[in-house]
């Protein structure tokens, strides 16, 4: 993945709480909950040049959601226009299987709505999660799968549909999905598996039931400006295939973020980071070196980012440039993508707050690692 493709979704992340044009309307939501189930078709998508194996056929997936329509009840709900919340399993069949395997994945979502009418809805989903892949890189009886270093893997879905009603508990879907599965780096090769597909199913409301939908106002931020700290920690498989050689990263932030409104704020901030292994130079790539570079890799840099509130958690996007590097870089941007889990408020005016984040840190369409910390913040 380009620059430039970075950017453009870093964009679409913050312009995405602002594009809904979904108001609520009567008769809109059948029941509280409801089944969403699909068939999916595609294609593995050869993302970079160091991707190996051979693509010649079409890939099939299957998907079974449960999910739950917001009320209205808490006022981010009101401000994200009633989003749906659920969890989902999936599975993928990929023409290659002998060298690509299959995958088999759980993950939770929520779905934003674009547009509402009587006849089709708009909609966005986000779901995370993890993955099981059957077949990965071994040097002796799979070194053609240069893409997955491990079994066990993130999974990310998104998926932009149309949902036609078609009858007062049943709507059909029409969607385009995007699903990605790799380790994070934990252990190479870690290119990934990325999968767009067209696809069709049904969602289904086993109990027609009225919902009582709150359409309160909604508040205002307490308070539109906030610093953090945080530190965090991840393991990286610099080493490229040498067994059981796993380094430590460890990266200090600190930002600024204001407050757009309750669902939404903008940030910026610094990192500096020091990874413990071989240099960023071999990371996924050809070369492969037999001694380990004492030196540890040092890189700091800047970001901008947006972060989307839901309850106590936060899914983030952020979009960094690198101003210094002991070795030479795979790419001049990066981006984090991922969630904080905050654990409420703390002081008497609730100014302050401690979180726990967890996320992937991407050059293009390649994970460099997977990172989790801790961290604080007050608000003033």
């Amino acid at each position: 993945m380009k620059s430039k493709y970075i950017l453009y979704l870093f964009l679409f992340t913050i312009l995405l709480p602002k594009l809904s044009l979904a108001k609520y309307q009567p008769n809109f939501f059948p029941a509280k909950v409801g089944i969403d189930a699909n068939v999916q078709m595609g294609r593995i998508f050869r993302h970079t040049t160091n991707f190996q194996p051979t693509i010649n056929g079409p890939s099939y997936a299957l998907e079974l959601n449960a999910f739950k329509q917001t009320d209205g009840s808490k006022a981010w709900q009101r401000k994200l226009h009633y989003p749906e919340i659920g969890g989902g399993v999936f599975a993928v069949f990929h023409h290659n299987s002998d060298t690509m395997g299959n995958a088999y994945a759980a993950f939770v979502y929520w779905k934003y709505p674009i547009v509402r009418s009587k006849i089709v809805d708009f909609n966005i989903k986000m779901g995370i999660g993890a993955a099981y892949a059957t077949k990965k890189y071994d040097e002796k009886e799979n070194s053609y799968n240069n893409v997955l270093g491990s079994k066990l893997n993130a999974f990310v879905e998104l998926r932009f549909g149309l949902e036609w009603k078609i009858a007062s508990q049943v709507k059909l879907i029409t969607a385009f999905t995007y699903s990605h599965y790799s380790d994070g780096a934990v252990k190479l090769p870690n290119l990934g598996i990325n999968t767009p597909t067209g696809t069709l199913g049904i969602i289904y409301y086993p109990k027609k039931e009225p919902i009582a939908i709150n359409r309160d106002s909604i508040p205002s931020p307490q308070y539109k400006n906030e610093f953090l700290a945080q530190t965090t920690f991840g393991m990286l498989d610099v080493t490229k295939f040498t067994p059981d050689k796993s380094w430590l990263m460890q990266a200090t932030t600190f930002g600024y973020s204001r407050y757009i409104n309750i669902t939404n704020k903008i940030s910026a901030g610094t990192t500096l980071e020091f990874n413990f292994g071989w240099p960023h130079l071999y990371v996924n790539q050809d070369k492969v070196v037999d001694k380990i570079i004492k030196k540890a890799s040092t890189e700091w840099s800047v970001y901008v980012g947006d972060e989307i509130l839901i309850g106590k958690f936060g899914f983030y996007y952020q979009l960094g440039a690198y101003l210094y590097h002991t070795y030479r870089m795979p790419a001049p941007l990066y981006f984090r993508l991922g969630a904080h889990v905050y654990v409420g408020a703390l002081g008497k005016k609730q100014k302050g707050s401690l979180f726990f984040p967890a996320g992937l840190k991407a050059h293009g369409g390649t994970a460099q690692l997977v990172e989790g910390g801790v961290g604080g913040l007050i608000k003033f």
